[in-house]
């Protein structure tokens, strides 16, 4: 079998974030283990053998996942679906017949397709950004909503890897940008941690690759979430909402529970936010992504 990549480096614009409403300290603790993969025996390829469809056909299998483990009536986009959000995500001329404009996706410039116009007939209600370096909220993500949308740094040794299921930090020349699905992790310390669907299969990932060749994690809001135990425990959706309206300039196209009358503002708060809003937004590792963290749970608090 062959294997085509397809994902363009991430375009970094403006995005709603995940750790901003996702409820990690007072929603019940996410299971240790979860597998939201092992239900579905017919992944689809899409002719990501031949093309770079990698991220359309990532979403098309997620809405396989989304609607199978959600609403047990599974639905799936078909290659002509895929071939249309392709063409919408960076390629209008894109002809699988001669192979032109096969260019692949930045995966937030295709989600936004998926907002505008969406895929198979259903478009989703947003879609947020996953701190990658963050296991708690890849976890936690991956729990609630099932699946992530993820951008990975593939080199040469995962060519003979996916032969073997598993991806595993080997350093090598670079081979290339791809776009999978993950729907499944254990928790483990070490070996097979996280579980993902590429080319059809299933592809199990280290800790160590994760860190390394990891670049970008998304999640997907779609219909189908709304009203279910796991969206109800796990988002606060009136910061989703506010965060949303902010972003967007429209509101949240989904059900924001009445919210009590909020407590007075200290001016001095006020002040503090207003420089945090602009630095929580930007990347941060060691210390400096504490704080971060830190700091987004305290604007959250707050309501600011």
């Amino acid at each position: 079998m062959t294997y085509a990549l397809g994902r363009r480096p991430p375009k970094d614009a403006p995005a709603l974030h995940a750790g901003r409403f996702l409820r990690l300290d007072t929603a019940p603790a996410h299971p240790t283990t979860v597998d939201h993969l092992s239900n579905i025996r017919d992944w689809a390829l899409y002719a990501n053998d031949r093309f770079g469809v990698c991220g359309p056909a990532a979403t098309a299998n997620l809405r396989k996942q989304v609607t199978k483990y959600l609403t047990d009536h599974e639905t799936s986009p078909t290659l002509a679906d895929v071939f249309d959000l392709y063409r919408r995500s960076g390629n209008p001329d894109f002809d699988p017949a001669t192979g032109a404009d096969d260019n692949g996706v930045d995966l937030q410039t295709m989600l936004e397709a998926v907002h505008a116009g969406g895929i198979g007939g259903t478009t989703c209600l947003g879609f947020a950004k996953v701190d990658v370096a963050n296991l708690d909220e890849v976890r936690a993500s991956i729990s609630i909503f099932g699946s992530l949308l993820l951008g990975v740094n593939l080199e040469v040794a995962q060519q003979t890897q996916t032969t073997t299921g598993l991806w595993d930090c080997t350093p090598s020349n670079v081979w290339g940008g791809h776009a999978v699905l993950a729907g499944r992790y254990s928790s483990a310390t070490r070996g097979d941690d996280i579980d993902v669907i590429t080319w059809a299969e299933i592809i199990g990932t280290t800790d160590a690759f994760w860190e390394r060749q990891v670049e970008e994690a998304w999640v997907v809001i779609w219909p189908e979430h709304l009203g279910t135990a796991a969206f109800q425990a796990g988002v606060d959706v009136a910061a989703l909402a506010s965060d949303y309206l902010a972003l967007t300039g429209r509101p949240f196209p989904g059900h924001v529970p009445p919210q009590p009358a909020p407590s007075p503002v200290d001016p001095a708060d006020q002040v503090l936010a207003a420089a945090l809003r602009p630095w929580v937004t930007e990347h941060h590792v060691g210390a400096n992504h504490r704080v971060q963290q830190a700091a987004q749970a305290w604007l959250a608090a707050k309501g600011l």
